[in-house]
């Protein structure tokens, strides 16, 4: 499972998503997040959900490679449902709408971060988040440490797979028995993990101060500059976001 996690790696590929500014994907990213729970009907779902196959055949991604995203979520999916049966005695639709809001979620957000790289996607969450600097907030600081923690969570993924794999190479019995004992078999794993992050982040830090961060203004290389084409995918996003809104007044 964990080797299956995509969430925070790039996919190297020319497509549309590739090519758009990062502000733009984070923008259409957030207003389609809103529509995923404005969407309570089937249409209004139907058509959700089809913005977002197309979105997937704009990226050029695999859809293998995109499904393996959802196999680190499948067990919250499956204990959200339940509950929401057993507990709150829903609907058949309302336990597929919701298992469907996090499929489109989880289907969302990796698109963002498959279809830009991560020193972009800092670059336009800084960008984006700058009308936060009226109050006082260390924007760049923010925008560079959710583009690090979001960079670190395939890179601490691959770290617990391959300290898994090592501890099953010495007899360490991982996958059987009940869920306490599984959870028991772990604790040779987490020890190893919580190590090496901690290696890993004063490795960063240091490498972060010999470059002198934060001793003065930064500057980019490549300043973003919006394109023909993220107007037109502004205008496909604001287009969608009508309809969604058109479609839950007229509760469709």
């Amino acid at each position: 499972m964990l080797r299956d996690v995509t969430l925070g790696r790039y996919y190297p590929t020319s497509s549309f998503l590739h090519g758009l500014d990062p502000r733009t994907k984070l923008a259409g990213a957030v207003l389609y997040a809103v529509s995923v729970f404005i969407a309570s009907s089937p249409i209004s779902f139907a058509v959700s959900f089809a913005a977002l196959c197309l979105l997937m055949l704009l990226s050029r991604v695999p859809l293998r490679y995109m499904l393996r995203g959802l196999a680190p979520v499948w067990a919250v999916m499956c204990m959200v449902c339940l509950l929401n049966i057993f507990i709150h005695s829903g609907s058949a639709w309302r336990v597929l709408l919701i298992a469907g809001r996090m499929v489109e979620l989880v289907f969302i957000s990796n698109l963002v971060t498959l279809t830009t790289k991560p020193k972009s996607l800092s670059d336009g969450m800084e960008k984006a988040l700058r009308w936060l600097g009226l109050f006082k907030v260390p924007v760049h600081d923010l925008a560079t440490a959710l583009s690090i923690a979001l960079r670190f969570i395939p890179i601490l993924a691959d770290e617990a797979r391959h300290v898994m794999d090592a501890q099953k190479a010495r007899g360490a019995d991982l996958g059987k028995g009940s869920i306490l004992n599984r959870a028991r078999a772990l604790a040779p794993v987490l020890v190893p993990m919580f190590v090496s992050a901690f290696r890993r982040a004063d490795t960063l830090s240091i490498a972060m101060e010999s470059r002198l961060y934060g001793s003065g203004k930064v500057g980019h290389l490549r300043p973003l500059a919006y394109g023909r084409e993220d107007a037109a995918a502004y205008i496909c996003i604001l287009t969608y976001f009508a309809v969604m809104i058109l479609l839950k007044g007229a509760g469709l």
